[in-house]
């Protein structure tokens, strides 16, 4: 069984946004399946996980120690958020301290560097980088990388069509959503960067929007206070809590809304989206990331437009004849065969 080392920031709980749902759901699948030891600077008890109050970069005498006695075969790097300047540094670090292991950069979305810290980066190079962002891609092999696009994991168990036992009216009732209306649902921060006022027209035209932001939004992409009180003052719902049936939100609407534009705004391929189309959701989205690439329309249910377009297009999804077959669970297996595939060759 190979020894596994994942170092990350952020292993800790609630996982209500992409990047923290999809570094658990790596651990779980290695630590189940590898011997696995993790570091981390704010995580939960377990014997193989090794939470340290570092400094930013990690340079540190006591995680040098721990890596030099588990002496790992594979080093897994998951940056948080985005793979900045920093992130690529302490890539590096953690490469000097886990001398001959195979050394794999898992990322999400990218950071625009300039160009010094470029040159830099130049230098710092991985057995493997895996992103499903486009712009990552692109960065890497400008760079000479090997890299790979990876697809994201979706909980298929959780993630499922609304009950037969249930009803969209009970749901909506239980969050106090109207049961009379069109719900249109997104997901994620609330930042200026996500163009949630586009939102804003679809409201306008007698639809129900719900927005849930994640309760561990970071401090830095957070948004204004005017942005969220313009789109209350507008009638969208939020709802800026941790929802630990998330999936629920998904089955009580009628189609899930992404309209993010901005690379850096978003994970490389949105697990909202991946959700929704498992809860037999459509999803009405920009052209964004690696969407498309991996999932075209999935089987008509995913819509491509841009959010000025919104609007009109509504109009038509709502005349649409349901369809709920999707392709998630093919990117499931996608993303385990990569996974395997890079650390048992």
């Amino acid at each position: 069984m190979k020894k596994i080392l994942l170092v990350t920031e952020y292993l800790n709980p609630p996982y209500d946004e992409g990047i923290k749902k999809t570094v658990f759901n790596l651990f779980e699948y290695l630590d189940e399946n590898y011997h696995l030891r993790v570091i981390c600077r704010y995580g939960f008890e377990k014997e193989n996980v090794n939470v340290i109050g570092t400094n930013r970069l990690f340079i540190s005498r006591k995680i040098k120690h721990i890596i030099s006695n588990f002496s790992p075969e594979i080093l897994i790097y998951f940056p948080f958020a985005s793979m900045t300047f920093a992130s690529y540094l302490r890539f590096f670090i953690l490469k000097k301290y886990s001398k001959n292991a195979k050394s794999i950069i898992f990322a999400l979305q990218p950071k625009k560097m300039k160009n010094w810290q470029e040159r830099i980066v130049n230098f710092i190079k991985p057995s493997v980088a895996l992103s499903p962002s486009p712009q990552l891609i692109e960065n890497w092999d400008k760079l000479g990388w090997k890299s790979k696009f990876l697809p994201l994991y979706t909980d298929l168990e959780k993630f499922v069509l609304l009950p037969t036992s249930q009803s969209k009216s009970e749901l909506r009732k239980r969050y106090n959503i109207p049961t009379n209306k069109y719900v249109i649902s997104h997901m994620g921060h609330l930042n200026e960067g996500r163009n949630l006022e586009s939102l804003i027209p679809l409201q306008n035209m007698g639809y129900q929007i719900v927005i849930v932001g994640s309760s561990s939004t970071p401090k830095d992409a957070l948004g204004s206070d005017n942005l969220k009180q313009k789109l209350l003052d507008s009638g969208i719902i939020i709802l800026n809590k941790y929802i630990e049936k998330i999936e629920e939100i998904y089955q009580l609407s009628d189609l899930y809304v992404f309209p993010v534009v901005a690379d850096c705004s978003s994970i490389g391929l949105p697990l909202s989206i991946l959700e929704a189309r498992a809860c037999g959701i459509p999803v009405l989205t920009t052209k964004f990331g690696s969407v498309e690439g991996f999932l075209s329309d999935d089987f008509g249910n995913i819509i491509f437009e841009d959010s000025d377009n919104f609007v009109d297009v509504v109009a038509k999804i709502k005349n649409k004849k349901k369809n709920t077959s999707t392709n998630v669970d093919r990117m499931n297996a996608l993303y385990f065969e990569i996974i395997n595939s890079e650390i048992d060759k």
